[in-house]
């Protein structure tokens, strides 16, 4: 899987960089602190899937190439005071995302043993969604009006994809080559335990609600099941967010 490098907002840094370099801090009274967040994943991944199908008595071998864009996610989560600022924090967050994938691959002839034909073609637009729940240590910062979260925990990941598990093709004599017309799709899901770190600043417009922005960073690995591939369909999922919205404080 590969992931693109992410740039921070220039904002938030600023709002780090004063948050650190303040010198009068006060302590966290807040009950709790919630956080309502959309915003985006920036990293794409790209990764690939092979299964092998019986046809005219061999076997057609056909991979897949894989593409999760960027886009757009939801986040929710609150953090619950325990003692002085350190808290435990609660989170959930939501990401869905099409796209096309290349197929590449060979048909076996229906009257020659071991004269395979190449084959290849674009799948319909496949679906990818990440549900992503947080459990998170957390420490929380105030220094008048602005605070800032840091947290940590494991990362519960729910991941769903649409796999291309076979093709359809044209084959007409002399057979000397195959056509491609379409593709043969099926849904599979997994769930695996990662890891997630992140930062988040508001700022208090009034004594219970504010604006603030969120930056996270998770990652998990997934395998998922697929017909007549003995390795299944295996790729990294997460990666870093970076996003703003409301706080509520009590």
């Amino acid at each position: 899987m590969h992931q693109r490098a992410v740039v921070a907002p220039v904002w938030l840094f600023v709002i780090l960089l004063c948050a650190g370099s303040a010198s009068a801090q006060s302590a966290w009274s807040d009950k709790a602190r919630i956080n309502i967040d959309v915003g985006v994943q920036p990293s794409s991944s790209t990764f690939t899937g092979t299964n092998n199908n019986p046809v005219y008595n061999e076997t057609a071998t056909l991979t897949t190439n894989y593409t999760v864009p960027n886009g757009q996610f939801f986040d929710g989560g609150v953090i619950l005071r325990v003692s002085g600022g350190f808290g435990v924090g609660v989170a959930a967050s939501g990401f869905i995302r099409h796209d096309q994938a290349f197929i590449s691959g060979a048909i076996p002839h229906p009257l020659l043993l071991n004269h395979p034909r190449p084959i290849s073609g674009t799948s319909s637009s496949l679906e990818h969604d990440e549900i992503v729940g947080y459990i998170d240590a957390a420490y929380v910062l105030t220094v008048s009006r602005l605070d800032l979260a840091v947290s940590a925990g494991p990362a519960f990941f729910t991941v769903n994809q649409d796999l291309v598990s076979n093709v359809t093709f044209t084959d007409v004599p002399p057979y000397n080559s195959v056509g491609f017309t379409g593709s043969a799709v099926t849904r599979a899901g997994a769930t695996a335990l990662g890891f997630n770190a992140g930062i988040d600043v508001g700022i208090k417009l009034s004594k219970y609600v504010g604006i603030g922005g969120i930056l996270r960073y998770s990652k998990a690995s997934v395998t998922f099941p697929l017909e007549n591939s003995t390795a299944g369909v295996h790729t990294d999922v997460g990666g870093a967010q970076a996003g703003g919205g409301l706080r509520l404080y009590f």
